[in-house]
């Protein structure tokens, strides 16, 4: 018989408690109740709205730059427009602006499709930025636009126009192997 089968089975589970500093600092007294930290972290949004509104009207004000001077499908600057319009939706998300967040986030949809099918559609990022623009506006004067809803059925419709990229598919492992070994052996 070999070792492991005279062993008898484990009849328990013990845990093991490693002291290491994160633990240390996780379980010292201290800090805010969570109650009071939640209730901080509203007052201090509160007190930014006023600049979130400068935000997002400057990002916005930079987005339009960079869509209207786009020339066609260049990679950079849909990537640079992509990020601009994950900024407005990521500050429509901090404060409270679910239609800036729905609206920035779709156009974010469109510019990442586009980019990953090298494609270019002046039209569908148009509307994007007029639908976004109406949405910001309409936040700043604490409203919501007539048929909204379906301005935003609308801008799903025409993102869903456009292909969703596929995953990358990995090669398999002996694939892999051989293309590595075919690499070390050319000469370079």
């Amino acid at each position: 018989m070999s070792r492991s089968e005279d062993a008898a089975p484990p009849t328990g589970v013990e845990i093991v408690r490693i002291k290491s500093r994160f633990a240390m600092l996780a379980l010292r007294e201290g800090g805010k109740p969570a109650a009071v930290a939640l209730k901080a972290a509203d007052a201090f949004l509160q007190a930014e709205r006023g600049r979130y509104l400068a935000w997002v009207t400057d990002t916005l004000r930079q987005l339009d730059h960079t869509l209207d001077e786009l020339p066609g499908s260049i990679p950079e600057a849909l990537q640079q427009a992509y990020g601009q319009a994950m900024q407005i939706r990521d500050l429509g998300g901090t404060f409270g602006a679910a239609l800036v967040t729905e609206v920035a986030d779709s156009l974010c949809e469109l510019l990442y499709r586009l980019h990953a099918a090298g494609l270019y559609n002046a039209a569908a990022i148009a509307t994007h930025q007029s639908v976004l623009r109406l949405v910001c506006m309409a936040d700043q004067a604490r409203a919501t636009p007539d048929g909204i809803a379906e301005l935003v059925a609308g801008l799903k419709q025409i993102v869903a126009r456009f292909p969703r990229p596929q995953p990358p598919v990995k090669p398999a492992a002996d694939q892999t192997v051989a293309a590595q070994t075919a690499t070390a052996q050319t000469p370079h």
